[in-house]
This record gives structure tokens, sequence and C-alpha cells, in this order.
């Protein structure tokens, strides 16, 4: 439909280092094209690669996609409950309580944890996993297969680990046995 346009035979002027440059004409040309041309049609319209249109039309404040950020509150709920919900469980509390026009995946709740270094250890996984066993959401138990609770443990000095037993969090073991020790 647009590809037989072309505003410029030649390319944008070229300055030193690369840099291309657009003219007046040419800039207006990619605002009033914008939302109704894709970047390759505008960018063989123009003469130029797609990554210099890119660059250009990001510098101009032109934007396909709007990115939604995490809110403040979003990322404290994440904190505080990651231990005790699983990720799709925590996608649906979010698109309640902080919905989103994109709506959430467990790869953004997976993405989020990665960035504050939040790590679930075999016990918070194991207790998950139960849990949703106990609500039909995991499947159906199966009386003749039942788990095993993991041991986890927790290295309070070079000669001493301690069990971390289910519901507990290594902050307490720390607490607990840093109030003994002195």
């Amino acid at each position: 439909m647009f590809h037989n346009i072309k505003i410029s035979e030649k390319m944008p002027r070229i300055e030193k280092y690369g840099k291309v440059v657009f003219s007046e004409t040419e800039i207006q040309f990619i605002k009033d094209n914008f939302a109704t041309m894709t970047n390759a049609q505008i960018a063989e319209a123009l003469n130029v690669k797609n990554t210099i249109l890119r660059m250009t039309a990001y510098g101009l404040g032109l934007q396909r996609i709007k990115l939604e950020y995490w809110s403040d509150e979003a990322v404290a709920f994440l904190k505080e409950n990651y231990h005790r919900l699983g990720d799709r469980e925590i996608c649906r509390i979010f698109s309640v309580k902080f919905p989103k026009t994109k709506g959430w995946t467990p790869r953004h709740i997976q993405k989020k944890m990665s960035q504050l270094n939040l790590h679930r250890n075999k016990m918070d996984w194991f207790l998950i996993k139960e849990r949703n066993r106990d609500n039909g959401s995991f499947g159906k138990r199966n009386p003749k297969n039942v788990s095993q609770v993991p041991k986890v443990f927790y290295q309070l000095n070079p000669k001493t680990r301690i069990e971390l037993r289910p519901g507990q969090t290594i902050d307490q073991l720390k607490k607990k046995y840093n109030d003994t020790t002195i």
C-alpha cells in the first residue's frame, strides 16, 4: 500500500562519524506516518536502515509500545508473598490488584524476582506445590505417592548447620541464633 511512496531518492545527509541527519520535511514525514506505516515502510521511503529510523523515532518521542512499570505496592507485595504463593497465583492476584493493559504472566513474575534477587528454596516449592494439590489446582493427590518434606539446611557457621522447618525462614533462624549467641 505505502511501498511506492518515496520521499527521498537520496539518503539523508550524513555527518561526521556516520551520523544521519534528517531534513525538516523528512522528520515531518516520520511524524505524520508513524501511526499508519511500519518502521520498515518508513525506512524504505526515506532510504535509510530500520535501525536509524527506530533511533530517530525514539529521539522524537514516537513509540509503538507503551511500557508499563511495576508499582511500589506490587514490588512490596511480591517481596512479602513470593515464598508462599506460586507465580500463577501471584499473576491472578496482580491482575485484580494491579491491572495492566497487557496482563500479567508468570514470566513477568519470574523476571522481577530475578531482578530483585528473590529465590525460593526447596521447602518453599514443596509447600506451594502441596497447597496447590490440596486445593485441586495442581492435579489430584495420589494417596500411594506421599511426597516427603525436603530437608533444607542453613549453614550458621563453618561447623554448624541448622535444618529449616516448614514455615520457617532463614531470617527467623538468623535472628534466633544471633540472639542466643549474644
